[in-house]
Parts: structure tokens; sequence; C-alpha cells
């Protein structure tokens, strides 16, 4: 369904295999929460997506931990930032350093944020994950 969906869009998207349930287990066990259902749906159909120019529309596993977890524990980001125990972060904005992420709070919301790394300010995208591969693969979502 989400590679459809991606291929709806664009032609020229990068598709990886599947991630495993215990990468995906890895991943909620190291972060200490689950990840948003639509999420690992996608990561469980393909672990990662790379846009035509080489970044990421959604992060691997992989760099979604490890991402995660230093954006949440790097000492100079948590001097220069409000705290990201809230965001989990998937995707980057290319060349902007902007990223995109989940709210986690409240629980089981599906809503994307963009990060502005250069304001700290965190602003709704879209209300879904599917909503925001669509808006941003149209060039819907302005940063």
């Amino acid at each position: 369904m989400w590679c459809k969906l991606i291929e709806e869009h664009t032609s020229r998207a990068g598709f990886a295999s599947p991630a495993t349930e215990r990468e995906l287990h890895r991943v909620e066990e190291s972060l200490g929460h689950l990840l948003p259902e639509e999420l690992a749906e996608l990561l469980g159909e393909t672990n990662g997506v790379i846009d035509a120019n080489g970044y990421n529309l959604v992060f691997s596993a992989e760099q979604l931990l490890q991402g995660n977890l230093e954006m949440r524990t790097y000492p100079a980001l948590k001097r220069l930032y409000m705290s990201f125990d809230q965001l989990l972060f998937f995707s980057d904005a290319p060349g902007d350093g902007s990223l995109f992420a989940y709210a986690l709070v409240p629980e089981g919301r599906p809503d994307i944020f963009v990060w502005d790394h250069r304001t700290d300010n965190r602003r709704c995208v879209a209300p879904s994950l599917e909503h925001f591969i669509q808006a941003w693969l149209t060039g819907r979502i302005q940063l």
C-alpha cells in the first residue's frame, strides 16, 4: 500500500527490503515507546524511502533509531532547543536541516510536524503519514 501510494506521486523513489519485526521491536525498545502504527506498517513494507535526490522521504528503522537517540541525548542540542522527547523524527527536508516528526503526545494522534532547526518552531503540517507523503511529493508542504 505505501510503496504504491508513493509511486502514484513519483517514479523516482528508492525502496528498501522490508524491516523485520526484530528491527522494529529494537527501535521501540530502545526509544521506550511504540512506533505509530502507520509508520510501522510502512517500514514493514519498505525499510526506508529515498527520493530522487537521495534524501530520506522516510528514514530506515536504523536511521530512525540513531537519529532520535541523538536528538534526545546530544548535550549541545539539549542546550539549544526544547526537549525532543515528545517527537519521533522520521524524515528530513532536503537541504534545509528541518525534520519531520510525529508528536508522541497526546498518544495515538497521527499528526505530522515539521521542526525548524533555525527557530525551534514545531508546526503541524499533515494529519497523517498518508497526507504527509501526498503533500510532500506534490509540493503542498511549505517550510
